[in-house]
């Protein structure tokens, strides 16, 4: 065992106060064996998202990480921002608190970079990994059992002080740390999560389908059932409204802190802008934030949906760019949209599409908004 005499918990507190982390916690690589049957169990039921790591031994073994790992120190960095939003003055799709300001992940790297390099000045054999986001360990979980705050039935961790709006990270260590207590869940006999979310992906107390979860949605490729798209509202990037709802974010200590401050995404983005992007304005507009790591074409999807869910006439024009645009999925959406927002009036469109149409998948679905113009029946099947 890795005695440590060279720094303790307190000063790496310290530190990480001062640095800008607003909790720190302590708890043993050993932490996450005992979620392997749980996550054995989603997986068999279904209720795991094809983003998820199939592999159940990586979610839950840091020694791949670290072969030497002693303790993980977890980090908690709130993002319940002083700001608010300012609606546009014409139709809006909304973006989730996760993808405002700076992109998340360079900013708790570069705070994990700095207490890691406070530590290897007190100790000079110490071994330290980083992890935020880029790797398939749990977590949530990690954070549970560092004490940084308790589980929700949203899922979600729970500070008492910062509620849950929490962006979380670690840092893999050959150094041994007594572990922090975990916190028992205070949610008591609430279910306003429960009864509010949109996608209905909280099946149980404690319990989601990630299937279900429109965050999930908003970044699943490809095609979505009718259904999702109806859910989906004006979602652009993400879901807050389990966190919205939640007790403890009502009374959460709010921040100030300058990185998560929006620019050039807007918390409620106007749709047509969206709808317009090219690759350069993307880049320009998304690509500094988190919710850039899908792509252009997804969030042009979202907003092609957000602008069906808003009527929203002026996207119109930009839905029969679109049509006739590079990509043959969203010139199925754009077709789909077309036929809902703009009616007869946009049938030559879309049967001059169709007639050019290569791909299989957005002809069929040209050809069925086609068909709804038309007064004939429109299946409820995927787009």
């Amino acid at each position: 065992m890795f005695n440590v005499t060279c720094v303790t918990k307190d000063e790496i507190r310290e530190f990480a106060y001062k640095s800008g982390i607003d909790i720190v916690g302590f708890a043993s690589p050993d932490c996450l064996f005992k979620y392997r049957n749980l996550l054995k169990n989603r997986y068999e039921n279904g209720l795991s998202c094809n983003i998820e790591e199939k592999d159940i031994e990586k979610r839950i073994n840091p020694y791949y990480f670290l072969k030497d790992v002693k303790s993980i120190v977890s980090i908690a960095v709130s993002y319940n921002i002083v700001y608010e939003a300012d609606s546009p003055k014409s139709a809006y799709g909304t973006i989730s608190r996760t993808a405002w300001g700076v992109d998340y992940h360079k900013v708790l790297i570069n705070l994990l970079e700095k207490l890691r390099n406070f530590i290897l000045s007190k100790c000079n054999d110490a071994k330290a990994v980083l992890l935020v986001d880029n790797n398939p360990l749990l977590e949530r979980a990690i954070a549970y059992n560092a004490g940084i705050g308790f589980y929700g039935k949203n899922n979600m961790i729970i500070n008492e002080k910062y509620g849950s709006y929490l962006f979380i990270g670690e840092m893999l260590l050959n150094i041994f740390f007594e572990p922090d207590k975990k916190i028992v869940s205070k949610c008591g006999s609430c279910t306003r999560c429960l009864k509010a979310c949109p996608g209905k992906a909280l099946v149980g107390e404690y319990k989601i389908d990630a299937n279900k979860c429109l965050s999930y949605a908003t970044i699943k490729k490809g095609y979505l059932s009718d259904d999702t798209i109806k859910k989906i509202g004006t979602r652009v990037y993400g879901c807050d409204t389990c966190q919205d709802v939640c007790p403890f974010n009502k009374t959460a200590k709010r921040v100030i802190k300058d990185e998560f401050i929006p620019r050039g995404l807007k918390p409620k983005h106007d749709l047509k802008e969206i709808l317009s992007l090219n690759k350069e304005k993307f880049q320009e507009v998304f690509g500094p934030t988190s919710a850039s790591w899908r792509g252009k074409n997804t969030m042009i999807r979202n907003a092609i949906i957000a602008s069906i869910n808003s009527n929203d006439k002026n996207a119109i024009e930009p839905l029969k760019s679109l049509l006739d645009g590079e990509s043959s999925y969203l010139r199925g959406y754009s077709a789909y949209a077309l036929s809902i927002l703009d009616g007869e009036n946009s049938l030559p469109y879309i049967e001059k599409a169709y007639f050019k149409e290569t791909d299989v998948s957005a002809k069929m679905f040209m050809k069925k908004a086609i068909k709804k113009i038309r007064g004939e029946v429109f299946e409820d099947n995927e787009r």
